[in-house]
């Protein structure tokens, strides 16, 4: 495997190729989270998500904590990974990954504008790496895997990792990375049986239980935190007054001791 390492000031870079909340309580955790949200640096489209993405209830939902090291799966540009950097507090650390697809996708203006949230140090907790899964330096470390919004790519594509046998060499990596007992937290757009789901970038949440049982994961709740009553699968979740407002679920499962 070849590794190449790029210093951008106090970030590290890395390029692999080939290959229940509190800080003494809910109120500090929170106060941090709310003063990131507001932080100069973030990107220019992270406060159109805020209000449909319910930060501050989805990290109390999975039980993230103060001094955790979590894995951000699939950061695209980074608006998980940096709610996930303000959740952890210092004491924590957040690898946030992309694999070497998005280095090509939409000419990378993911990866750009992810290097370019973490400019100038803005999140000394967080380590960006651009490696694929099955090349992931992880094998029993991580207390928390969070994957956002991505499940549904891999399991429609055809393009890079295609379909169940994609979601299920990205969910060993996340199995290996994860300390047994550790948590995984998933959140997809809601797709419906009967639907063109691949058209409409949507999953069936039974697909997505039965992928992470096949995986080892034991599932231990789901929430509707992001459910929207008025989306009836139908449409694409780029549909004009839909965007941001999809029906989505939570999933949080666990790696068994």
């Amino acid at each position: 495997m070849k590794i190449i390492l790029i210093s951008l000031t106090a970030l590290t870079f890395v390029l692999f190729t080939g290959a229940c909340f509190a800080v003494g309580d809910d109120a500090v955790q929170a106060e941090r989270i709310k003063q990131q949200l507001m932080s100069p640096g973030r990107d220019q489209y992270d406060a159109v998500k805020d209000p449909g993405r319910k930060p501050l209830e989805v990290i109390r939902f999975f039980g993230i904590k103060d001094g955790m090291t979590v894995l951000d799966i699939y950061t695209g540009a980074g608006y998980n990974t940096e709610i996930l950097s303000a959740a952890v507090g210092p004491s924590g650390l957040v690898y946030a990954q992309n694999y070497h697809y998005v280095l090509q996708l939409i000419n990378g203006a993911r990866h750009q504008a992810m290097l370019a949230r973490l400019a100038k140090n803005r999140l000394p907790n967080v380590r960006y790496m651009v490696v694929n899964p099955e090349d992931m330096p992880f094998e029993n470390s991580v207390d928390m895997v969070y994957w956002g919004f991505n499940m549904h790519d891999i399991y429609n594509s055809d393009k890079a990792y295609i379909g169940e046998a994609g979601v299920q060499l990205f969910l060993q990596g996340m199995y290996r990375a994860l300390k047994p007992g550790g948590v995984l937290g998933v959140s997809d757009h809601v797709g419906e049986e009967g639907y063109d789901n691949v058209k409409f970038h949507r999953l069936e949440p039974r697909i997505m239980k039965e992928m992470l049982v096949k995986a080892g994961f034991k599932i231990d709740a789901t929430s509707d935190l992001l459910g929207n009553p008025n989306d009836d699968h139908s449409q694409s979740i780029y549909a004009d007054g839909l965007r941001y407002k999809t029906d989505r679920i939570l999933i949080r499962a666990f790696k068994p001791e």
